[in-house]
């Protein structure tokens, strides 16, 4: 149980001294280059029937075969040598989780927007397609607003998708655990198409939701406990939260989002979708600045918190 905890921090560290590694040996990457080659199998079939069994049938497969390869690879290097199957265990568990490449996208579209840069091709890019998707899919235009929106709410609902959950799978079902969230939340991502293929990815969709059910709610929990610690104001982010976690369209995606808009006494929308929160202050690129601190005290909260879990379950066993 020791190494678990090691592991965990090692992983934090890590994540904290080099953000991602390169897609070329990223595990989510490989993970979503596999998904794709499926993918391309699925949107040849036709019938809602069919494609709805396929898509399932994909999902269990992969979500299976690669969280349990990953418990075998585990378990073999465990045999061999402690501080092997720490390190392996350490470079497979740290691409389940995103800290610091969140709040860094996120930061730089701070920046750009405080550039008074009209020239997309100019920003960084790793935050250009981020720009363009909001900027001219959103509402086509180039308005700062939908922009700050979507860049809060994007990092409060990767606040949950990519720290809370993958390290709430880890806390009992270890690296394999996380590994397999990943998975999920990866298929959900990739096969959720609308229109002819809806239903390749329904199976996907709903069990992502049913993953995410608890993570979610403590990550709002958590936003609200991040507000109070960082000077936000904490009472709105609570009231926020329970009053508006069920204007999305996503069961779970709506309580890290509306604790982030009361939080911050601003209102996210999304066009034609919702409104989170009530426009107290007007959204402007500092909010994002004050979302990202935000966001470090919940991933502060969260870590301390798992890392005192498993010291918990140390102690225990």
């Amino acid at each position: 149980m020791i190494d678990n905890i090691w592991i965990f921090i090692l992983a934090v560290v890590l994540d904290l001294a080099l953000a991602e590694p390169p897609n070329a040996i990223h595990l989510t990457v490989w993970i979503g280059r596999t998904i794709a080659v499926f993918e391309k199998i699925g949107l040849a079939i036709r019938g809602i029937k069919l494609q709805f069994i396929f898509g399932m049938l994909v999902s269990v497969f992969l979500i299976g075969i690669i969280g349990f390869s990953s418990y075998l690879l585990l378990q073999y290097l465990s045999g061999i040598h402690t501080g092997l199957f720490i390190i392996a265990a350490v470079l497979l568990f740290k691409p389940t989780f995103c800290l610091r490449e969140s709040w860094q996208l996120s930061l730089g579209i701070k920046k750009y927007l405080e550039s008074d840069c009209t020239d997309i091709q100019k920003a960084d890019r790793k935050i250009r397609f981020l720009l363009t998707t909001v900027e001219h899919g959103e509402n086509g235009s180039t308005d700062t607003q939908p922009i700050i929106s979507s860049t809060i709410r994007s990092l409060m609902e990767n606040a949950s998708d990519f720290l809370v959950a993958p390290l709430f799978y880890y806390l009992f079902l270890g690296v394999p655990g996380a590994i397999a969230y990943r998975v999920s939340n990866t298929l959900d991502g990739m096969l959720g198409h609308r229109g002819q293929y809806e239903y390749l990815g329904k199976f996907a969709a709903h069990f992502d939701d049913v993953l995410n059910f608890i993570p979610a709610r403590l990550t709002g929990f958590t936003l609200v406990a991040a507000a109070w610690f960082s000077g936000l104001n904490a009472k709105n982010a609570w009231r926020i939260m329970l009053r508006d976690h069920g204007k999305t369209e996503s069961p779970n995606a709506g309580w890290p989002m509306a604790a982030a808009a009361g939080a911050l006494e601003v209102r996210l929308d999304r066009a034609g979708h919702y409104e989170l929160g009530d426009a107290a202050r007007p959204l402007t690129a500092a909010t994002i600045g004050q979302g990202v601190r935000l966001f470090r005290f919940m991933a502060a909260i969260n870590i301390i918190f798992s890392v005192g879990i498993l010291f918990l379950l140390y102690f225990l066993t």
